[in-house]
């Protein structure tokens, strides 16, 4: 199994990053390869259902990848944990932490998988890390970026 780990200090109040991540379907206008994602089911409580859809290549490969996850948002804590329920990975869990630093907020972004696409074999999962990697930090990035625009 991978870890992705992804770590940044956005300039804005903890409490806002959070709140402005728990808006997922936004998450396509910040990463270039996720074409969407929809709230499925809101089972109250800060816990959600999502499906997503994100597109990845590696070289002349192209692959279309959709997963169904569960997230819980816990407003308290400024943090969020997440499970695949189904999809195209094999595994898929992680979480969120969104750190008061002054006026700003250290957010960390933890993402374990497995892709488990057949087509790709051991010596194309350092690029496949190197991708989710890519698109961790570029959300990350997206979420400074929404945070800013509000």
């Amino acid at each position: 199994m991978a870890e992705i780990i992804s770590k940044r200090t956005i300039p804005f109040p903890a409490a806002k990053v959070f709140s402005i991540a728990r808006q997922v379907t936004r998450f396509p206008e910040v990463i270039p390869n996720l074409d969407q994602v929809t709230i499925d089911e809101d089972l109250g409580g800060g816990r959600v259902v999502s499906s997503w859809e994100a597109e990845f290549s590696v070289g002349p490969l192209k692959k279309q990848v959709k997963w169904t996850e569960r997230d819980h948002w816990d407003e308290a804590a400024l943090a969020c944990t997440f499970e695949l329920v189904e999809g195209d990975m094999k595994e898929y869990s992680g979480s969120w932490t969104f750190a008061p630093n002054g006026d700003s907020c250290d957010v960390l972004l933890t993402v374990e998988f497995v892709l488990g696409i057949s087509m790709l074999g051991p010596m194309i999962d350092k690029i496949v890390n190197q991708l989710m990697q890519q698109n961790c930090d570029e959300l990350l990035e997206g979420l400074e970026k929404l945070a800013a625009a509000e």
